[in-house]
């Protein structure tokens, strides 16, 4: 497992926690393991993340007792509500950085345009555009000067 999805998944298994304690259970991080103990009065369970084939949060042990559904119910929700406030932030769009006015575009088919990247000067955006024609070949790159205009 890579370094970065480790730290993700340890982020997420700290939020499912949050909203765990939130309804009452008592989490403990396991040392070294992507695994929490989850204990609500006398039921004591074990909050862990199934790597490959499964890759997914689940309750441990693996019985078909009410709290443990109870429990599975919550992870999921959370899960859910979690998924869909990543893909509202994904959706928004990033403001204009209105510092930065030397802005690197490149020349798509029927007149449309994509922005590469913004600049504080002309030498950093032009020297950078040095390097996409080096690496991209066939496409079309400009510098263009794109100042705020309220």
């Amino acid at each position: 497992m890579k370094h970065s999805d480790w730290l993700r998944l340890t982020k997420e298994g700290e939020r499912l926690c949050s909203v765990l304690r939130q309804q009452g259970y008592q989490c403990q991080k396991q040392p070294r393991r992507l695994a929490w103990n989850v204990t609500k009065a006398e039921d004591s369970h074990t909050l862990t993340y199934l790597p490959a084939p499964i890759a997914s949060w689940t309750v441990l042990p693996n019985q078909e007792t009410p709290a443990r559904k109870q429990l599975m119910l919550l992870v999921r929700n959370a899960l859910k509500q979690e998924r869909l406030e990543t893909l509202t932030r994904q959706s928004d769009e990033e403001p204009l950085d209105l510092t930065r006015p030397w802005v690197i575009i490149r020349l798509l088919n029927d007149a449309r345009r994509y922005t590469v990247a913004r600049f504080y000067n002309r030498q950093d955006a032009e020297d950078h555009q040095r390097v996409l024609r080096r690496f991209m070949r066939g496409a079309e790159f400009e510098v263009i000067f794109d100042p705020y205009e309220e």
